[in-house]
């Protein structure tokens, strides 16, 4: 089903779509969703992947190279944006993909950088979607740890976090980060709502993309998690990108600042011993 955008009226101009993250997965299926609804930048880091997609979709499609870890890059792409519909942000690193400290760069400080940069660009109906994940709801809900991930662009961040959990542990970082997506759009939607625009995290649960193919062969406990989930198996990217249209169109007007797992309810089963003995500090300033 394809969900209509906030400007599809024939006649009237049609706002701009962004995808971050554009080439391949959730990011190219979501790209997919939201190609007729007009002008649709597909950015990512590999560069041919996403030409190869604007290609594929024709019509208003560009590509463009985009390291969110590079206010610059993000600056550029968001220069010729006057009238931003939806950005969908999937870029991201997972935990078998890069040191703990970089995934947080990428994962949680990056998407406060597009976060941030695009607040310059919205307009009544702008709408973002930010991936998560499931594996952020494995947090421990500790006070001091939880309001650490709340200021990712403020300097020494990676520092104070050290002091909770050992953030060059991949595993660790990988689940505060999404953990903390959880928590930037809600702290961001009230800005968002002042000027019409909503936004919200969506979780996916294992995912049948290469990313996610990846991660189970690096964790083979991966597909008993599978097995043991209410739905039995994966997920796939367009099941995630039929959820992301949808948050993406006028149907889900009232949908901001919470998260929305896509998951077939492995939130329910997952594993809560990570952190045992992990957890650092209750009380670290």
């Amino acid at each position: 089903m394809q969900w209509l955008s906030s400007r599809s009226t024939r006649g009237m101009s049609r706002m701009t779509n962004i995808v971050i993250g554009a080439g391949s997965g959730m990011g190219a299926a979501a790209a997919r969703q939201l190609a007729d609804r007009g002008p649709l930048v597909l950015a990512d880091m590999n560069l041919a992947a996403a030409e190869s997609l604007a290609a594929e979709l024709g019509g208003e499609a560009t590509a463009v190279a985009c390291d969110v870890s590079d206010q610059d890059q993000l600056d550029s792409l968001f220069a010729g944006v006057d009238d931003l519909e939806a950005l969908v942000h999937t870029a991201g690193l997972s935990n078998s993909m890069a040191s703990g400290r970089r995934i947080l760069d990428v994962n949680l400080i990056g998407v406060e950088r597009v976060i941030r940069t695009a607040e310059t660009r919205l307009r009544a109906g702008s709408v973002g979607v930010f991936l998560a994940s499931q594996s952020g709801y494995m947090l421990p809900d500790d006070p001091g740890l939880l309001a650490a991930l709340d200021d990712p662009l403020s300097d020494g961040f990676l520092d104070r976090l050290d002091k909770y959990f050992e953030v060059d542990e991949p595993t660790l970082a990988y689940q505060a980060s999404k953990r903390g997506v959880h928590r930037l759009v809600r702290h961001h939607a009230k800005a968002w709502g002042t000027k019409g625009a909503r936004i919200v995290s969506l979780s996916p649960g294992i995912t049948d993309t290469p990313m996610g193919r990846g991660e189970e062969n690096a964790h083979p406990e991966m597909l008993r998690m599978i097995e043991a989930s209410p739905s039995g198996r994966r997920g796939t990217p367009e099941e995630v990108a039929q959820v992301i249209a949808f948050l993406t169109s006028p149907a889900a007007s009232l949908i901001t600042g919470s998260d929305v797992l896509v998951d077939g309810g492995m939130a329910t089963i997952l594993p809560r011993g990570t952190w045992n003995g992990k957890l650092r500090s209750t009380t670290a300033p």
